[in-house]
C-alpha cells in the first residue's frame, strides 16, 4: 500500500475546501460585488511578518478588477516576489486567494490564503508551498 505524506494529504484537503468552497458561492447582489470590488481596488501600503521566525518586510500591492468574474482581483506584486498577479475572490467581507501553481525556471510554488475587507485595507495570512517547505506569513494592507 503506498503512503502518503501529511503534506500531500493537507495540500489536497486545502485544494477540496477552497474548491467547493468557492463554486458553491453564488452571488446574491452583483451590483453590490461590483462596488466592493471597485472600493477595494487602489495600492496598498503592506507590512508582512512571517509566522515562524523574525522575517518581515514592507511593500505595495496593487489590486485590480480581475476579467475572470465579478467577485474578482488580481494581487500585483504580491509577497513583494511575484512577477505574476496572484488572484483572489471576494466573498462578503472575506476574500479567499484560491491556491495558485506559478512555475518559475528553476522551481515552481504555489500560493493559497485568505483574509478579511476593514473599512482601512485588509488583513489577511498566506502560504508559500515550494514543495519542500511551507512558508507562512500575516499581512496587514492599509489603502494609500
Amino acid at each position: 500500500m503506498k503512503m502518503y505524506s501529511i503534506h500531500s494529504i493537507r495540500t489536497l484537503a486545502l485544494l477540496l475546501v477552497a474548491f467547493f468552497t468557492l463554486s458553491a458561492r453564488v452571488d446574491d447582489h452583483p451590483d453590490d460585488v461590483k462596488a466592493q470590488v471597485k472600493d477595494l481596488t487602489g495600492t496598498y501600503n503592506v507590512s508582512d511578518k512571517r509566522q515562524v521566525g523574525t522575517e518581515s518586510k514592507n511593500y505595495s500591492i496593487t489590486i485590480t478588477k480581475s476579467v475572470a468574474g465579478i467577485a474578482a482581483v488580481e494581487v500585483a506584486n504580491f509577497g513583494n516576489v511575484m512577477y505574476a498577479p496572484v488572484r483572489a475572490v471576494i466573498r462578503g467581507n472575506n476574500f479567499y486567494i484560491e491556491p495558485q501553481l506559478f512555475r518559475g525556471k528553476k522551481m515552481s510554488i504555489t500560493v493559497s490564503g485568505s483574509g478579511t475587507i476593514n473599512n482601512t485595507g485588509l488583513q489577511f495570512d498566506y502560504v508559500i508551498d515550494t514543495g519542500k517547505s511551507q512558508l507562512t506569513y500575516r499581512c496587514e494592507a492599509t489603502k494609500k
